[in-house]
């Protein structure tokens, strides 16, 4: 149990018995002529089609391979179907073998139901059935989570990221620690791995982040953030001044640049290093809280930073 099955040849009948359900164990005769176009169907999948349920083919089949378990539930809740009672019990009964299944095989699963168009649905579902606690106790799949996935979708986002952040929102209420369990087990992509530690490293620094609403303070706490971290704690954050705040970095703050480049503070004498960084930073943090709007302003701030006796020695 938990491993791949071994194939080998075999026969048609033989070869639909392995499926998962019956509405998956039909096939269209091909040969002989004579019969071309027929429905095979030994195991009345298309009955359990037309009364919209989710069989399995035998009793053994969730301990054969666990991840069926997540499968129905995903057609289930897809197709608007019902897992019909029997094999409801088997799931019930077989539920513990998904700890059989390698952390791989489960995450390619998971991925399949945040693709989905409501992968609440599949979530909610799971949890009830305890699937979802097979992948870490933390995880629930509960009204909070339906309300945060809903506001996700209202959020205008590039298709191929709304599963991370989906995610990222299923693990927003897990710890620090408990994040660095579920990336053991699940061994997601990079990316996938910095937005689910950036977004827990930054839920936790929310209090910091709204001590001061100055724009610098905002952008100086929420710079360097995953945007899909930031999207996740502006969609779950309780604080208001924290969806405040993340809402104008993503929306201004992290666009604001400064006119004036290290070349151009090389021209007013200033060497590259510490004090030409310091510099740039004073540039940008005046940009950001709307000290100053343009290129002479800038020169301005410059030319008073080199008249302190603490610039004197970056004069060439």
């Amino acid at each position: 149990p938990g491993s791949l099955p071994t194939v080998k040849p075999g026969s048609i009948e033989e070869d639909l018995f392995r499926r998962d359900f019956t509405i998956n164990s039909m096939a269209i005769q091909l040969t002989p002529k004579s019969r071309y176009g027929e429905l095979m169907d030994p195991y009345n999948g298309y009955t359990d089609l037309h009364h919209k349920l989710i069989r399995v083919l035998h009793d053994k089949s969730f301990t054969d391979d666990a991840t069926r378990i997540w499968r129905a539930i995903r057609y289930e809740q897809r197709l608007d179907f019902d897992i019909e009672p029997t094999t409801l019990r088997l799931l019930e009964r077989d539920v513990s073998m998904l700890t059989t299944i390698s952390g791989d095989r489960i995450r390619h699963e998971l991925e399949l139901v945040l693709k989905e168009e409501y992968p609440e649905k599949m979530l909610q579902r799971a949890w009830v059935l305890k699937a979802l606690g097979k992948i870490h106790h933390g995880l629930r799949g509960d009204a909070w989570l339906t309300e945060k996935f809903s506001s996700a979708r209202a959020i205008s986002y590039i298709e191929q990221e709304i599963s991370r952040l989906y995610l990222a929102l299923l693990a927003y209420r897990l710890t620090e620690n408990e994040i660095e369990e579920l990336v053991s087990f699940l061994r997601p992509d990079r990316q996938t791995v910095i937005i689910l530690r950036d977004s827990s490293q930054l839920k936790s620094n929310i209090k910091e982040l709204i001590r001061k609403q100055e724009p610098a303070h905002l952008y100086s706490k929420l710079h360097g953030y995953h945007q899909t971290a930031l999207l996740a704690n502006y969609i779950a954050a309780d604080s208001i001044k924290a969806k405040r705040a993340i809402n104008l970095y993503l929306d201004k703050l992290r666009h604001v640049k400064t006119a004036l480049t290290g070349n151009d503070l090389r021209v007013f004498g200033i060497a590259p290093g510490g004090q030409m960084q310091e510099v740039l930073i004073l540039l940008h943090n005046a940009r950001l809280n709307g000290d100053i709007e343009t290129r002479r302003e800038e020169e301005k701030l410059v030319s008073e930073w080199l008249a302190k006796p603490h610039s004197l020695n970056t004069k060439k």
